[in-house]
């Protein structure tokens, strides 16, 4: 039969076989927050207004109208914003031909993709 000596001994020995796994000398791997001034919140939620890459509609829509203005052929553009969707009208001069119209429809298409690539973009092109 087990006597209390017994119960004290292997009840010792695993006190220090615990004690000694638990001290096994390796630090805690730790993160630290990026020196932001936010303890990090701009790098985990980039879409607080305190983040340096927020954006509101009017950024974003001067940003399309700035991707839009490298593309020739353009007279005037008309934005309607609707969460991630965007549609964008795109006015061109009366006399340009139907090539020149894909051609503009598809360069704003990329311009735009590039700029502003969180939005799915639906151009139409008006004479």
């Amino acid at each position: 039969m087990w006597t209390i000596k017994r119960f004290a001994v292997v009840g010792l020995a695993g006190a220090a076989l615990l004690t000694a796994i638990g001290c096994s000398g390796a630090a805690p791997e730790t993160k630290t927050y990026d020196n932001d001034g936010y303890l990090g919140m701009t790098n985990v939620n980039p879409s607080l207004p305190i983040s340096p890459t927020y954006h509101t509609y009017q950024v974003d829509t001067d940003m399309m109208k700035a991707a839009l203005a490298s593309v020739p052929g353009i007279s005037d553009s008309r934005i309607i914003l609707n969460g991630s969707r965007a549609s964008v009208k795109l006015y061109v001069p009366d006399g340009t031909s139907d090539a020149d119209v894909a051609r503009i429809r598809q360069e704003a298409q990329v311009e735009l993709s590039k700029a502003v690539p969180r939005y799915t973009f639906t151009v139409k092109v008006a004479r």
